[in-house]
C-alpha cells in the first residue's frame, strides 16, 4: 500500500510531461527559438497547468490521509485505490477535454497571430452574444471527440489487437505491454515505464483519427475567418 502514492505521483509525472507538450506544440507553430514573443504565453499555461494539478494533488492527499486514518483507529476500509484511479482518470480526460475545446475555439485567432489573452477576450465576447450557436459548437466538438475514441477501440479491437495476436502465433513474439506485481521500487519502476511506453504508443496510433476530427471541427467553426481580423501579439 505504501508504494501507491509513487506509483500516483510517477504516473502523474508522465501525464504532466504529455500535457506541457501539447501545451507546446499548441502554442508554437515551430521551434520555439524562432518565437521568442510566445514563451511567456508558454510559460503562463504551464504554471496554470501546475496550479490545477496542485490543488487535485492536494485533494487526494486529503482522502488518502483520511482512508489511512479511519482504517487505523476506527477499522473503516475506503475504496482508495479505486477511488484514486477513478478520481485521476476522470480528472486527465476532463482536463485533456478542455485544452482541446479551448484550442479549438481560439485557433481562427491564434492563426491570425493574436495573443493567447486576447484570443480569449474576442473568443469570450463572441460567445456572449452567440450563446446559442458556441452551444451547438462546443457540443458537436465533444460527439466528434467521444466519436473518434470509439473509432480508436474499434481499430484497436478489430484490427490491432488481431495483428499482434497473429504476430505471436507466427513469430512467438509477445508484444502485449503488461505491469507486474509491486514487490519493491523496481517494479514500480518497471510499471511507469511500461506505462509511458503505453502511453506515446496509443497516442502516435491515436493520431491519424485526432487530425480527422481536428480538421473536422475545424470546419464547423461557428466564427468565420471574414469575422477575424488580422492581429498581432
Amino acid at each position: 500500500m505504501h508504494y501507491l502514492p509513487l506509483t500516483f505521483f510517477g504516473v502523474l509525472l508522465i501525464y504532466v510531461c504529455f500535457m506541457v507538450l501539447k501545451i507546446y506544440t499548441c502554442i508554437f507553430p515551430g521551434p520555439h527559438k524562432h518565437y521568442p514573443k510566445l514563451m511567456d504565453e508558454f510559460y503562463n499555461m504551464v504554471i496554470q497547468l501546475h496550479l490545477v494539478l496542485f490543488v487535485t494533488v492536494l485533494v487526494l492527499m486529503v482522502y488518502y490521509i483520511l482512508s489511512r486514518f479511519l482504517g487505523y483507529f476506527y477499522r473503516i476500509d475506503l475504496p482508495l485505490k479505486k477511488a484514486v484511479m477513478f478520481f485521476f482518470r476522470a480528472y486527465t480526460v476532463l482536463l485533456i477535454l478542455y485544452y482541446y475545446l479551448k484550442s479549438m475555439w481560439l485557433q481562427p485567432l491564434r492563426e491570425r497571430k493574436y495573443s493567447q489573452k486576447r484570443s480569449t477576450l474576442l473568443v469570450t465576447g463572441w460567445i456572449s452574444k452567440n450563446i446559442w450557436a458556441a452551444v451547438k459548437y462546443t457540443g458537436m466538438m465533444a460527439i466528434v471527440v467521444f466519436a473518434a475514441v470509439k473509432l480508436y477501440l474499434i481499430v484497436i479491437s478489430y484490427f490491432i489487437s488481431p495483428v499482434m495476436e497473429g504476430i505471436r502465433h507466427l513469430l512467438g513474439l509477445k508484444l502485449d505491454i503488461e505491469l507486474i506485481p509491486i514487490s519493491g521500487i523496481g517494479s514500480v519502476l518497471y510499471n511507469l515505464f511500461m506505462l509511458a511506453a503505453a502511453f506515446m504508443l496509443s497516442n502516435l496510433l491515436f493520431y491519424p483519427i485526432v487530425m480527422l476530427s481536428h480538421k473536422l471541427n475545424k470546419s464547423m467553426h461557428p466564427m468565420k475567418i471574414k469575422q477575424v481580423p488580422d492581429g498581432q501579439n
